[in-house]
């Protein structure tokens, strides 16, 4: 019986040592390392930062030596930086977010005045886009007077059945941008500097991204670096109040920190009134996310060279920030369900593999998306698998042994069992399946754009 008990102990012990050998070993730089074969092969990078248990961890994977200390435009998480401007005036008694927008602002083509200040803020105003239209347009121009042209005249037709109902449009925020200027008397990017920037010691962090930068990442379009042709005036005039702002992730990290966790930013009751209602994902200025049945808060930015996601859990209050510098996060998807279980000490079930053709041979072929009219083609070349669609040619990551997905905008492509002629397309909420093409038909041409 002592020896029973002896070596029910050993083997006890023993699982206890690879237990915590598995965790030891499941740290964030091992996760993520499995991304940075891939990373490099495609020309890119990423940089991620999570506070995890009120400790930070960091790391860089890909090209570019990326790292938390790197600077980056944040995009349209400006837009939450926007909404804590404006909530301050209202905690000043300076206004109300259900004033009328026409109260402070001139009239503005195609914009109507008895819109309120909320409607811009929860993006519910109906009115149509003026940034993000024309991007390249202003990013590439060689002529001055493009930036000289005052961006809020060029408002096209609204939509007046749409107000009330949620429609991202950027607009929305650089009208709110300059009602701070009108009420305030300064600069929206002053505001920035002197309400933000320094009560948080984010010495890193600028009012809008310009070349002259120290450690800023250079920025990738269409896979080129384009430093030498950046314009701060892009930032500041045509992303302005909506998309300017440029941090690295120790200093977004200070921000979230100092906006969910203190009251330096906003009184409690007002960050309350910030966040999405039950009903809603959007709410003024923030976005909510479910994650594994948990509620994370956040704002993504896309911009010319640079992409941002976050996520912060204010119950846990453990944080999730990466960025790319590129305007898509490759793998974005996948590794951001990857850092999310890792908060929650979840098992890493996503990994990437450096050859996924023997296992996926079976996907190569040409198929048809009935329900949207659109055709592709799955091939394999030097032992990766890509997706031909619309003229485009997209990496296609592991997932599981049955998932394959592009690492650009997380489309899902998926085995269905005991059907060898179809494959599962997802994409967000999309789902249908991919009809194999028969060889009579293969002759036709893929969609070009």
């Amino acid at each position: 019986m002592k020896f029973i008990h002896s070596l029910c102990l050993l083997i006890i012990f023993a699982l206890i040592s690879i237990l915590n050998s598995i965790q030891a070993q499941q740290n964030l730089e091992s996760i993520m390392n499995l991304y940075d074969f891939e990373l490099k092969q495609v020309n890119k990078g990423v940089s991620i930062l999570i506070k995890k248990n009120g400790l930070i961890e960091t790391v860089g994977i890909g090209n570019f030596n990326l790292s938390e200390k790197s600077v980056f435009n944040i995009g349209s998480a400006t837009k939450t930086f926007t909404a804590i401007l404006i909530l301050q005036e209202e905690e000043k008694g300076t206004i109300k977010i259900t004033d009328s927008i026409g109260n402070y602002l001139s009239p503005i083509k195609n914009v109507d005045g008895s819109l309120t200040i909320e409607s811009l803020l929860r993006h519910e105003s109906g009115l149509g886009e003026i940034v993000g239209r024309d991007t390249k347009t202003y990013f590439y121009s060689k002529n001055d007077s493009i930036y000289g042209k005052n961006i809020i005249d060029t408002f096209p037709d609204n939509t007046p059945s749409n107000v009330g109902s949620y429609s991202y449009c950027n607009g929305n925020y650089i009208l709110l941008g300059k009602i701070l200027e009108k009420i305030t008397d300064q600069s929206y990017f002053d505001l920035i500097r002197e309400r933000i920037l320094a009560p948080l010691n984010m010495h890193d962090s600028y009012p809008y991204l310009h070349k002259n930068i120290p450690n800023l990442a250079p920025p990738l379009d269409e896979n080129k670096d384009v430093s030498d042709v950046l314009d701060h005036r892009y930032f500041a005039n045509y992303a302005y109040a909506a998309g300017s702002i440029a941090s690295t992730l120790l200093d977004m990290e200070k921000f979230y920190t100092a906006l969910f966790e203190t009251e330096v930013l906003l009184k409690k009751e007002t960050l309350t009134r910030m966040l999405p209602s039950k009903n809603s994902t959007y709410g003024l200025g923030i976005m909510s996310y479910t994650y594994n049945s948990k509620i994370y808060y956040g704002h993504g930015g896309n911009n010319i060279g640079y992409a941002f996601r976050n996520a912060y859990n204010p119950k846990t209050k453990n944080l999730v920030l990466f960025f790319s510098n590129t305007r898509r996060i490759p793998f974005r998807s996948a590794i951001n369900e990857n850092l999310i279980g890792y908060l929650h000490n979840k098992p890493i079930a996503q990994k990437l593999k450096l050859d996924i053709t023997r296992d996926f041979q079976d996907f190569i072929g040409k198929y048809v998306l009935d329900q949207v009219n659109v055709e592709l083609e799955i091939i394999s070349e030097q032992h990766q698998m890509f997706m031909l669609i619309q003229g485009q040619k997209v990496l296609l990551a592991y997932q599981d042994q049955n998932t394959l997905y592009d690492v650009n905008v997380g489309v899902r492509l998926q085995r269905i069992k005991g059907n060898s002629n179809a494959l599962m397309f997802q994409q967000n909420d999309f789902k249908a399946k991919l009809r194999r093409k028969s060889e009579n038909t293969s002759n036709k041409k893929l969609l070009k754009k």
